[in-house]
């Protein structure tokens, strides 16, 4: 019987697969934590308050949500009254792409739970030794 850990790759492998095959877009780890984390939780969200979240560099969130706002998944909107504070807010596009990715994970988990007969089942490697010199 494969592990839970096995089955959970397999649906991810299924998942990633389906993801790159698409006309989706192609987001990497980063930008997806990110903009999982401004729809999971209603806003607006801060960008210092996303860094701290994800245990990222202001730096490093504003290159992803860049990224984020070109494919029109989410949109910055600069305060009228301090204009160094910048909100995130959610888009349409940003909801349709991120229910239509989990509609994929809920197919893909099922079919994988339903079918786990493909895992291999082996040991994970164990520690190699050296012989000593």
């Amino acid at each position: 019987m494969p592990s839970q850990a096995m089955t959970s790759l397999e649906m991810m492998r299924r998942v990633s697969a389906d993801a790159v095959r698409g006309a989706a877009a192609d987001l990497t780890a980063r930008q997806f934590a990110l903009l999982l984390s401004i729809f999971m939780k209603p806003g607006p969200h801060a960008i210092r308050d996303l860094a701290r979240q994800l245990d990222l560099p202001k730096p490093a969130v504003t290159r992803a949500l860049d990224v984020l706002e070109r494919q029109g998944f989410v949109r910055r909107k600069r305060d009228r009254h301090d204009k160094r504070d910048v909100s995130v807010h959610r888009t349409v596009k940003g909801a349709v792409f991120l229910y239509d990715y989990g509609e994929t994970v809920a197919h893909r988990a099922e079919e994988t739970r339903s079918c786990p007969s493909w895992i291999p089942v082996s040991q994970p490697p164990g520690p190699t030794s050296h012989p000593m010199s």
